[in-house]
């Protein structure tokens, strides 16, 4: 799946801009501030309706406006065309998809899968468990298309449970212990099938930057693997009910790299440890590319953030050899000169875009 025309119109520093990319290598280039990672933030708005860069989606309405607009067409790779439009106001939002007002984004999701590699992208393997597990469930929605169902009849367990175990009635945990475990069990092992997929990407990606080194990912369930989770519940009443919340589960799992048998997170630097949240999202590219019929749209905002010359001209190099459509920011063509040739250039400057 590729971009081929994106319309914005007040988005943060962007009045208007229109664009035709290719469906590779684009490339934006501008100084800070100036809207590149403007841009990104729309084609971002129209494959997941919401922003990377804030969780208050009215603060990407360009000053002084009522709301901001982004349309698009985007081509499957069977050559479908399928029409997308985003519409933010201060107290709305509205998704359009092939013609269609939806409701829930989940359909947007899986029509236009866009990844984005981010100066912050780095919390990903340094921040919280929740953006870890933010990332494989991304990953397994596009593969099992029975999981966000399972996903959310688990959080509505989770929910019921909560409130039992702060209630104290525990006569009715039982049931919703039971609930909890089904569908705590199937989340648990789409991930582990998820990851497995994943790892033989993760390790091509990966060897663009750390050459002969031995490199594992592993899953943790949230909760103690030799006891079933309905077991784990059960066990766990007496602290669940003195805490208030439930401890058990896929809502409390996470991952690790470990390099060389040891912790990836304690061994690397902050810079290694960019290359390999790298390696991560490229991968997930990867697989989709190769194996779900069909490809995701990586954004990449400052491509030499943290990298030195020589990775960074790695990472472009590689990009050079996949078929996924890549939107890249840099703030001089010469950061980009090595992998410049057949890409399409884009130049912005204060919001206003040109195609070179």
């Amino acid at each position: 799946m590729s971009l081929v025309k994106i319309e914005a119109h007040d988005v943060r520093n962007i009045e208007s801009a229109a664009l035709e990319p290719s469906p590779r290598l684009n490339f934006i280039i501008g100084p800070n501030a100036s809207g590149k990672t403007s841009l990104l933030e729309a084609v971002y708005l129209l494959g997941r309706a919401r922003s990377f860069r804030t969780p208050q989606i009215s603060q990407a309405i360009r000053f002084g406006r009522s709301g901001l607009m982004v349309t698009g067409k985007v081509t499957s790779d069977t050559g479908h065309t399928i029409p997308i439009g985003i519409r933010i106001a201060r107290d709305e939002r509205e998704i359009h998809l092939s013609g269609r007002k939806i409701q829930s984004s989940a359909e947007l999701i899986r029509t236009f899968p866009v990844l984005v590699i981010q100066p912050s992208s780095g919390a990903l393997l340094e921040g919280a468990p929740k953006h870890r597990r933010q990332f494989l469930d991304w990953g397994v929605f596009h593969f099992e298309e029975s999981y966000l169902d399972c996903w959310r009849r688990y959080a509505k367990a989770l929910s019921q449970r909560n409130i039992l175990l702060r209630e104290r009635r525990l006569r009715d945990i039982e049931l919703w212990n039971r609930e909890l475990a089904r569908y705590g069990t199937i989340i648990h092992g789409a991930r582990e099938r998820y990851t497995e997929r994943l790892m033989p990407y993760f390790f091509q990606a990966a060897a663009q930057f750390f050459a002969g080194v031995r490199l594992d990912l592993h899953v943790q369930s949230g909760w103690n693997r030799n006891k079933t989770l309905e077991a784990a519940l059960q066990e766990d009443v007496a602290s669940d009910i003195r805490l208030g919340h439930t401890q058990s589960g896929p809502h409390k799992a996470d991952f690790s790299i470990v390099l060389d048998g040891r912790s990836a997170k304690a061994y690397l630097s902050r810079g290694q440890m960019k290359l390999l949240v790298y390696a991560l999202l490229l991968a997930q590219s990867l697989l989709m590319e190769e194996s779900a019929g069909m490809s995701a749209c990586v954004l990449v905002d400052d491509v030499a953030s943290e990298l030195d010359e020589n990775n960074k001209n790695r990472l472009l190099g590689f990009l050079k050899e996949r078929r996924t459509q890549f939107f890249i920011t840099a703030t001089t063509e010469e950061m980009i000169k090595e992998a410049i040739n057949d890409a399409a250039v884009f130049h912005v400057e204060h919001g206003q875009v040109k195609q070179a």
